[in-house]
């Protein structure tokens, strides 16, 4: 396959739009990061909770065991204080899970953001380049034989429109009859990007065919 036209116009614009698919990818990649970073923001609860929890039952915990070294009692004051160290620990599970909600939720919007765009450009672009490419790659292998000047002159007089058909010959289908196909196949070659030689310079010249 070939990844660029050799003429200059079309090479030009395939390079501009290379760029530009370039740039909007960059561009709604950077969009989703920052709508990430963005939406992480509202973890900071979650983790103020978190902390309060931890510092709650480390807190509990603590007045737990100088409860328990209480003579007579402390076994029996013991347990209240083990169930509210409990509701601490709820408390920072509770905030550990809404920072993984905001963090997931964070994770899928910016690649939601950053991938819709990005895959609906490529649908577009992308099989064109992709046809592009292989055509005229099979085109340039084909112009290297020189033996199918014929194939890319039907291809010029089927595929052209009849304005740029007659700046070439004022009678396309009598240049075909008469085996002149130099200026048609160069005419097609130069609609595929190619140019209309081999790489040694200009079309081998056309068999003409004995009448």
């Amino acid at each position: 396959m070939k990844l660029y036209a050799e003429t200059a116009w079309l090479r030009t614009r395939q390079l501009a739009g290379d760029l530009l698919v370039l740039a909007w990818t960059a561009g709604w990649v950077l969009a989703g990061r920052a709508l990430y970073r963005l939406v992480e923001r509202l973890a900071a609860p979650g983790q103020a909770v978190e902390r309060a929890g931890t510092a709650f039952a480390g807190d509990v915990g603590e007045i737990q065991e100088t409860v328990g070294r209480i003579p007579v009692v402390g076994g029996e004051l013991r347990d209240p204080f083990g169930r509210l160290g409990g509701v601490g620990r709820t408390l920072a599970e509770a905030g550990t899970t809404q920072q993984q909600v905001v963090h997931d939720l964070a994770l899928w919007l910016g690649v939601l953001v950053a991938a819709v765009p990005i895959a609906a450009l490529l649908v577009v672009w992308l099989p064109r380049r992709v046809a592009w490419a292989r055509e005229a790659g099979a085109a340039s292998r084909l112009r290297r034989d020189g033996s199918d000047l014929e194939l890319f002159a039907l291809r010029a007089v089927a595929n052209r429109p009849l304005r740029e058909l007659h700046r070439v010959t004022s009678d396309p289908t009598g240049a075909l009859r008469a085996g002149d196909y130099t200026g048609l196949a160069a005419l097609e070659l130069r609609a595929l990007g190619l140019r209309p030689g081999t790489s040694a310079g200009g079309l081998p010249p056309p068999e003409r065919r004995r009448p």
